[in-house]
């Protein structure tokens, strides 16, 4: 009968619900760890051209900061943004799928946290192995996969950029500290937001009158340097986008990050923003994925006690 019908379809309902709100937390949680692998295996199999297919293309989006010890997400809620075109949906869309493919990959920024004060790189991934650089508590790191006890690391020191490895528990997440949540959006901003707190982030067209470019000598049509500095967004090619400010208010008092902290760093996926606060030692951490395609890159800024301390940018995806 109609009746039995409706009873069955109510009791299906109410025993899949927490089924989807657990895939839905494992999905959220690992997604910053498969995002890293997609884009590079995108880039070796279409010649880093299929994600930036992708973002000709979207606007449906996942939401939610999850900490990753736990796997518990904030605030889970799939969406669709109006603010954005039916291609941009499609884009995030296939995105998406193309993530889940990979959502056993591992890469996420964190900090160095030893009791030691100091933190030994090794060279291999082995007690044994040779000491080549010592970092403090509190400097940036990109880790990948861990090997046994040991964990892959990209970092920079000195103004160079290192690979190296480290014990896994001689490091924190900076997604285990409390998540601000998105407030608002445009096609062109990103606030976020918790109590008294907020974080919004702009971006804008590049202006290639403003700058001097360096190209290849052996592809003319190539850029290598934008005001003789390395960038990043686009894999050779002109930006089209780039940041414009990212500005923390706390309370009444305002914090804008410096130009410096923003140069080089083109074609922004605001939709992506994450914002961490460590709120005993006041500092925020605000990352974003970016790419135009084969320019795929990450990127996290540290704010120490309202000064801009530095930045680290994860690529080669």
């Amino acid at each position: 009968s109609i009746g039995k019908i409706w009873a069955d379809s109510y009791i299906l309902i109410i025993i899949s619900r927490p089924i989807f709100r657990c895939w839905l937390r494992g999905f959220q949680a690992r997604r910053r760890f498969f995002a890293n692998r997609f884009r590079r295996t995108s880039a070796l199999l279409c010649g880093g051209y299929s994600l930036g297919v992708f973002q000709n293309f979207l606007t449906f989006r996942l939401t939610g900061r999850a900490d990753f010890e736990t796997n518990i997400p904030s605030s889970p809620i799939i969406f669709i943004d109006s603010n954005f075109s039916r291609p941009y949906m499609m884009k995030q869309f296939l995105t998406l799928i193309f993530l889940f493919w990979f959502s056993f990959s591992f890469a996420q920024f964190a900090i160095v946290n030893d009791n030691d004060s100091l933190l030994n790189v090794r060279e291999d991934a082995q007690p044994n192995s040779k000491v080549i650089d010592k970092l403090p508590n509190g400097h940036l790191l990109y880790c990948f996969e861990n090997k046994g006890n040991w964990t892959n690391i990209d970092y920079t020191n000195k103004g160079k950029e290192l690979n190296g490895y480290v014990y896994k528990d001689r490091y924190q997440f900076v997604s285990g500290f409390p998540a601000l949540t998105v407030s608002k959006k445009t096609a062109t901003s990103i606030t976020l937001k918790k109590n008294s707190i907020e974080v919004i982030i702009t971006q804008s067209k590049f202006d290639k009158k403003k700058h001097k470019f360096t190209y290849l000598k052996a592809y003319p049509d190539q850029l290598e340097l934008i005001d003789n500095k390395k960038y990043w967004g686009r894999d050779g090619g002109m930006p089209t986008s780039q940041f414009e400010n990212i500005v923390i208010k706390v309370g009444q008092k305002t914090i804008k990050l410096p130009k410096s902290a923003l140069e080089g760093l083109y074609e922004p996926s605001l939709y992506t923003a994450e914002v961490n606060y460590d709120k005993v030692s006041d500092i925020f951490y605000i990352q974003t994925m970016n790419s135009d395609g084969a320019g795929g890159y990450e990127v996290i800024w540290k704010v120490e006690k309202g000064i801009y301390k530095e930045r680290l940018v994860a690529y080669g995806f």
